[in-house]
């Protein structure tokens, strides 16, 4: 096969994904000629209906499905959340690539940040039901109202839907802004610099998975062939990320048992981790059920396989973890007034006393969500977070250039790749006597680990569990092979229970 036709929406970024698929193609096969061909969707021509009342099934999909059909393309390219979740018999999805950000993003209007009563555009019922509950929370100002309104178009045309409007905000999928920027063409390089010029009067927030689930298989990209097309399929196999494949697949079949279809109140993400798989499901049933559920799967290596007739485990209670008192380190509050346009990596709530001397050209993200509330309840824009995730799984990402990053945490904290200020100092306290007797511990950090083995090396041969992340890294270098990663203290606790 010497020539291959792609076909996809008419839009700038469906234009965008199917080069990236044809680019792909071609670095396999550069003897293959690829032939563009872009056709609008009933979705795309119907601006005015909201995408709740419009048909649940392929209104961005079925016309370009039909060309497949009949014969004049060979393969399509889709964003695949798009796709229904019970494809229709005659095509088939084939294959997909490196999944791109699952996660949402907020824009919103600088001259809102301050408001009580706000409005963000979105058409999403799965949106408009999870950050229902968690924007008045990691908002600074805190909002007492909350409200949502419908919005169509492309991603230009939604942007300037926002200026244009009275609302406050508007989410939409990361990965279609991050294409976008990423990607420009000389054909849409007016259309890429004006989004830019746009977002001069906009604060950005990228939304955590754990309290808003990305729609399944949000950031993918499927790519549909007729069925038993055996020529294409070997083509594609080549091109195609299986583990990606199968983690969409999944997710689309837990939305299929609690109904499927676009017009649900859920969200479900499969992330693909260093140490395993991690699930979020969050949102409500057409039944009205609420569902939420963090899991994470470990891969078999990272199983603690001791887990059974425990004898005693520490700490029993989170609180009761405390082996350091903390004291403020005054001066570095003159150390964060002097930083600007710069990232700033806050690793706890209590690492950041006073958010009036962080300057607001910088990006602020989070270890996770407590922290994140933390600081959005003392006035701060947290611009997002590694969502417990730890800092090698969810490094912070800004949209438009690298920055340089900065780290606030204790003055024991080894140097990495953000340059560390110490906000506060760790005191040791009188580790517990009994310390020793326990055969089962989960630990909140490196440095609580490498105080408890230096009083009592024996402890070194019992069972160790931490969270994901630099902890596990630390504590690893230690004991290989002998510390297990959970999702965080309560994952761990349940599992002992």
């Amino acid at each position: 096969m010497e020539k291959l036709k792609i076909i996809s929406r008419k839009s700038h970024l469906a234009q965008i994904q199917a080069e990236i698929v044809g680019n792909k193609i071609i670095e396999k096969f550069p003897y293959i000629k690829i032939e563009y061909i872009y056709k609008e969707t009933q979705g795309d021509i119907d601006l005015n209906t909201p995408l709740s009342e419009m048909p649940e099934i392929g209104v961005f999909t079925n016309d370009i499905r039909n060309e497949l059909l009949n014969l004049n393309a060979d393969l399509a390219v889709h964003s695949w959340k798009d796709l229904p979740v019970e494809m229709e018999a005659g095509t088939e999805i084939s294959a997909t690539l490196d999944r791109a950000d699952l996660r949402d993003i907020l824009l919103f209007k600088k001259s809102s940040i301050a408001k009580k009563e706000i409005s963000i555009l979105t058409s999403s019922p799965r949106r408009k039901e999870n950050l229902s509950r968690f924007l008045p929370k990691a908002l600074p100002s805190q909002p007492d109202k909350l409200e949502f309104k419908e919005v169509r178009g492309n991603i230009i045309t939604r942007i300037k839907k926002l200026m244009g409007s009275d609302s406050d905000g508007l989410v939409m999928a990361k990965a279609a802004l991050d294409r976008i920027i990423k990607n420009p063409s000389q054909k849409f390089l007016n259309e890429v610099e004006e989004i830019i010029s746009l977002f001069e009067g906009l604060s950005w927030m990228i939304l955590p998975i754990s309290e808003n689930p990305a729609a399944p298989a949000q950031g993918a990209l499927a790519i549909e062939t007729r069925s038993n097309d055996n020529k294409i399929s070997n083509i594609l196999d080549k091109i195609n990320n299986k583990e990606v494949f199968n983690l969409v697949e999944k997710e689309r079949e837990i939305l299929k048992s609690y109904g499927g279809g676009c017009h649900q109140k859920i969200g479900v993400s499969y992330l693909n981790l260093k140490m395993g798989k991690w699930l979020s499901l969050k949102g409500e049933t057409q039944q009205g059920e609420n569902l939420k559920e963090n899991r994470f799967i470990p891969e078999d290596r990272y199983i603690d396989r001791s887990l059974k007739n425990i004898e005693s485990y520490y700490p029993e209670k989170k609180e009761d973890f405390s082996f350091f008192n903390r004291k403020d380190i005054d001066e570095s509050s003159k150390t964060l007034k002097e930083i600007s346009n710069s990232g700033i990596y806050v690793t706890r709530g209590n690492a950041l006393k006073d958010v009036t001397v962080i300057d607001e050209s910088n990006i602020i993200w989070t270890s996770g969500i407590k922290t994140w509330l933390t600081l959005s309840k003392k006035g701060l824009w947290i611009n997002g977070s590694s969502d417990s995730l730890g800092e090698l799984e969810s490094p912070p990402e800004n949209l438009f250039e690298d920055l340089k990053w900065y780290k606030l945490t204790h003055d024991l904290a080894l140097q990495d790749d953000k340059k560390i200020i110490p906000t506060y100092k760790l005191i040791r306290k009188e580790l517990p006597e009994d310390l020793r007797d326990f055969s089962h511990f989960f630990w909140m950090s490196s440095s609580s680990f490498d105080y408890a083995i230096e009083k009592y090396p024996e402890i070194k041969e019992k069972s160790h569990a931490c969270g994901l992340g630099r902890t596990f890294e630390e504590i690893n270098k230690t004991i290989p092979g002998k510390v297990y990663p959970y999702l965080n203290y309560e994952d761990w606790l349940e599992k002992v229970k």
